[in-house]
């Protein structure tokens, strides 16, 4: 930690820090359990998100929301609302549409809104709303549905002008004041779609009409307009101007856009007229809203529960009278699809409502969400209509009530999900909610706590802890893995589905997970490349002629291989296909068999390995061991660098297939299993071509492919400011380390340099950690990376771009190999590490098996603890170079060790620690 974080803690964590203190080990030793605790308490508890206005960018995203975010790997919540009221948007990770085609989509949301209090309820609400003219996708009905808030697009008309819309209210009804939410209020970039000039009229029969209020040269979001009393049940806005005309759009393609019309008794709802701030209490995996609502300062905390599919709002007032508050469960998206269905309805003080997805030839999903209120006091039984279940509720001063919100459903075809989500929400009482919360408080110190690193340094651990607490939230073992953008969906719509993308994009959610000593994050993923495992099998056999036709049609008159796999580029749950493309790429299967080797290589879980990756591996060297050319001296691999174009000896997919073959023999040894398969995968390892090079401005660098072999758009060997595709076989193809030769690292390091690419945005989850890995200068690495994090960082600490997501959370590799290195079996502290620079990290996991402590101060090394999970050898470079060393084993005194070219040596047993130290 640079700066002092101690104002930012409770009196409690003080006290507790003070303890460790007081009772801490020497310099010279590990923490604690005690002081472990009370060092993450301190770097993760000063890390939050933080607003302080009720804008709520963003919350509404075709890609990852920028507003606070929940989650158990399950369950999604996403932050949301307006002034005065409050809106969680709820998604699942198993919430898929099948048709027309796979996308991951938003499930509904939980409001919790000021009613009438001495006012009036929403006469609109609900009402049978008509136009002049409307957009297929946005009805007049969205227009009066009570589910506005950020992002939502209500009523939008066709292109031309006047347009109008016309509410019956089903019998007279007197109001006198009205409301109108026009686009910029949900979407606060579009100013200018906001109605510029306009009337409101009444009529008792529909036919004779009355003007009751006219406004011209409006601009702002919102209208909030007061009138005498009016009686009618017919109700019409006249709109003669729907755009501000500031823009081309606006100007020649003028819509009316209407995203909620309110009408009103005597009251209505209250101006909020107090502070706002909200955080993202990543230590405890909560949100902590202060904010104003029907009049009454509130404070709300949410949270997901760990292991149960329950959202929890718990409301205390601060107010000193009663405030008559509305919670509203509803299903549905402000940026929603065609063919989709809702229901809703009460079954005793919960409501419920109900998602399904279009059918078609694929599956049919359905989700349901079901919310009840404990605590205050009920006003009048709840009510469902449409998509929506309202509770309404009193909440005296100074006393709390928790809104409990069961989550049920998704995947294909299930049966109906509410009677699920009702149950949920039915069974908790302030005490089951109260357990719950310490059990959700608990699994994320737990969670901290499996490794931790201070890196003297605020904008590295900003960027770092709150990474993993993103992928922390979208990835949970036994839930569907998350895509893109993990488990937040507001839209119907996300960016290239949602999907799982096979080149680079998918498995980077994963790249930290390992070394942090998180692997259980990644078993979704394996999950969901198993069940796609029959489709891969049958493309390599019928599909491949589409990767390429004239080649492959040369090579391989039947279309396909005998054996192996093939993957598009883009896949989804349930062994479905999201983007049919290849892009003439073979290599997305050796993309994602790097995890599988990531898995094991740093658990040495053997279970794992005989059942789930060595027999992934052995298909996809299948595949290859077919698809190579021979020219009579090497193997040729042709396939696509970059999407769309085509090469010989693409770096990335060579170096990713050698390590894939390096790991298959080694597997096979360590199994004891395919003894005569070993001197094929050794043959065609070893008639691997080399990495290919180039020239650039008079250095040698690494290149796409073989020069002069690329073909298609682009055909330069070396692309300076694309993403660094061309270091890929450094990282996830782990072909070039630390440990390598010097004259190779050197020859990345210059490659880092042509390209340039510090800042693209595929970049972000690959340059930093091939950097790392090869040696880059300490202090201009962490410069670079730095300057795009504080360039790229969203208040919820996710960084960010147009078009990706969770997949920047992959950086935290490059963090963790800055501090820790396992390069050819040989352990490297801080290899990548400024020297007067201090850092620390305690548990950190790296290959074979082994969790690895250490500090530095001042240049140097203050200690190592080293326990062994798999009883494999130690082998690491001195931390003390040139200094005799002594290893003990925790309970069992000196260990004996060599020492071989300043690396130490030692057998291990399986869960020993060992402590490694200068005599």
């Amino acid at each position: 930690m640079k700066r002092q974080r101690g104002t930012l803690l409770s009196a409690a964590l003080a006290c507790a820090l003070l303890l460790s203190l007081l009772t801490a080990a020497p310099a010279t030793a590990a923490p604690s359990p005690a002081q472990q605790w009370a060092q993450v308490q301190q770097l993760v508890g000063a890390i939050k998100g933080r607003w302080t206005t009720e804008a709520y960018t963003n919350a509404v995203s075709r890609t990852m929301p920028d507003t606070a975010l929940l989650g158990n790997g399950d369950i999604g919540v996403t932050s949301a609302g307006g002034p005065g009221y409050k809106t969680f948007y709820v998604s699942k990770g198993d919430f898929w549409t099948g048709n027309p085609g796979p996308s991951l989509v938003a499930l509904g949301a939980v409001t919790i809104t000021p009613t009438t209090g001495t006012g009036s309820s929403n006469l609109a609400l609900g009402a049978a709303a008509t136009a002049s003219s409307s957009h297929s996708g946005f009805p007049p009905g969205r227009a009066v549905s009570g589910q506005w808030g950020p992002g939502y697009e209500g009523w939008v008309s066709e292109v031309g002008r006047p347009q109008s819309i016309t509410l019956d209210l089903g019998s007279a009804r007197t109001f006198s004041r009205y409301i109108l939410r026009h686009d910029a209020a949900a979407r606060p970039a579009e100013t200018a779609n906001n109605t510029r000039n306009f009337t409101l009229a009444s009529s008792p029969d529909g036919s004779s009409w009355t003007t009751a209020d006219t406004v011209t040269n409006n601009t702002a979001n919102v209208t909030d307009r007061t009138l005498a009393s009016v009686t009618a049940r017919y109700v019409r806005l006249n709109i003669t101007e729907p755009t501000q005309g500031t823009t081309a759009d606006s100007l020649n393609n003028p819509r009316a856009r209407i995203g909620q019309f309110e009408l009103y008794g005597s009251g209505g709802p209250a101006q909020p007229s107090g502070p706002f701030t909200e955080e993202q209490n990543i230590l405890k995996g909560d949100v902590d809203t202060s904010m104003t609502i029907g009049g009454t300062p509130v404070s709300m905390r949410t949270w997901v529960a760990a292991n149960d599919g329950l959202v929890v709002t718990r409301i205390q007032s601060l107010g000193s009278a009663t405030v008559r508050l509305q919670a509203q469960t509803s299903t549905g998206s402000p940026d929603p699809r065609s063919g989709f269905t809702s229901t809703s309805g009460v079954s005793g003080t919960t409501v419920w409502a109900t998602r399904q997805t279009a059918s078609g030839s694929r599956w049919v999903s359905r989700a349901s969400l079901a919310t009840r209120v404990i605590g205050g006091s009920l006003a009048g039984a709840p009510t469902a209509s449409g998509a929506a279940g309202k509770i309404v509720f009193d909440l005296p001063p100074g006393q709390t009530v928790s809104i409990v919100t069961g989550v049920a459903g998704g995947g294909q075809n299930p049966a109906d999900p509410a009677p699920a989500a009702r149950s949920l929400a039915d069974a908790q009482s302030a005490g089951s909610v109260d357990s719950l919360y310490n059990a959700h408080v608990e699994w994320w110190k737990q969670y901290w706590l499996k490794s931790y690193v201070d890196l003297d340094d605020d904008t590295l651990e900003r960027f770092y802890y709150g990474s993993l607490y993103l992928i922390g939230s979208a990835s949970r073992a036994g839930r569907t893995a998350p895509g893109l953008y993990g488990v937040w969906a507001t839209t119907d719509f996300p960016q290239f589905n949602g999907d799982m993308h096979l080149n680079y994009n998918w498995m980077a959610n994963f790249y930290g997970v390992y070394s942090s000593n998180r692997p259980e994050l990644a078993l979704p993923y394996y999950d969901l490349v198993q069940a796609y495992l029959p489709e891969a099998r049958r493309r390599a056999r019928e599909d491949l002629n589409r990767v390429k036709p004239d080649y492959i049609g040369s090579r391989f008159p039947s279309g396909g291989l005998p054996g192996g796999v093939l993957f598009p580029v883009g896949i989804a749950p349930f062994g479905a296909t999201a983007d049919d493309n290849y892009h003439q790429q073979v290599g997305n299967s050796l993309f994602t068999v790097t995890q599988y080797i990531a898995y094991y290589d740093h658990t040495q879980d053997r279970a794992f390995l005989s059942g789930k990756a060595y027999p992934f591996m052995k298909e996809v060297a299948t595949f290859f061991r077919h698809y190579l050319e021979w020219d009579g001296t090497r193997h040729r691999l042709w396939t696509g660098p970059h999407e769309g174009t085509w090469g010989r000896n693409s770096s990335a997919d060579v170096g990713m297939l050698r390590h894939l073959l390096t790991s298959l023999v080694n597997a096979s040894v360590e199994l004891n299993v395919d003894a005569g398969e070993r001197a094929t995968w050794q043959g065609i390892l070893q008639a691997l071509p080399p990495i290919p090079t180039t020239t650039y401005n008079g250095q040698t660098v690494y290149a796409l492919a073989d020069p002069g072999t690329i073909s298609g758009g682009d055909t330069r060997a070396i692309r300076p400011g694309d993403n660094t595709v061309n270091l890929e076989f450094v990282h996830p193809g782990e072909s070039l380390g630390i440990n390598s030769p010097q004259a190779d690292r050197q020859r990345a390091i210059a490659t880092l340099d042509a390209m340039n690419s510090w800042g693209q945005d595929n970049s972000f989850p690959k340059v930093f950690t091939q950097a790392a890995r090869v040696g880059y200068p300490a202090q201009s690495l962490i410069d670079r990376l730095k300057g795009q994090i504080t360039a790229r960082s969203a208040p919820n600490l996710r960084v960010t771009d147009p078009n990706h997501g969770l997949e920047k959370a992959g950086a935290i590799e490059a963090v963790n190999s800055m501090l820790l290195q396992s390069d050819g079996g040989v352990l490297r502290l801080f290899p990548v590490w400024p020297a007067a620079k201090n850092a620390s990290f305690v548990k950190l996991r790296a290959k074979n098996g082994l969790v690895v402590s250490s500090a530095r101060s001042g240049g140097q090394v203050s200690y190592l603890d080293i326990t062994s999970d798999a009883g494999r050898t130690v082998r690491v470079g001195n931390p003390w170079p040139g200094r005799t060393v002594v290893v003990t084993r925790a309970g069992g005194g000196t260990v004996g060790h060599t020492v071989s070219g300043d690396v130490i040596t030692f057998a291990t047993q399986a869960g020993s620690t060992y402590t490694v130290a200068p005599v």
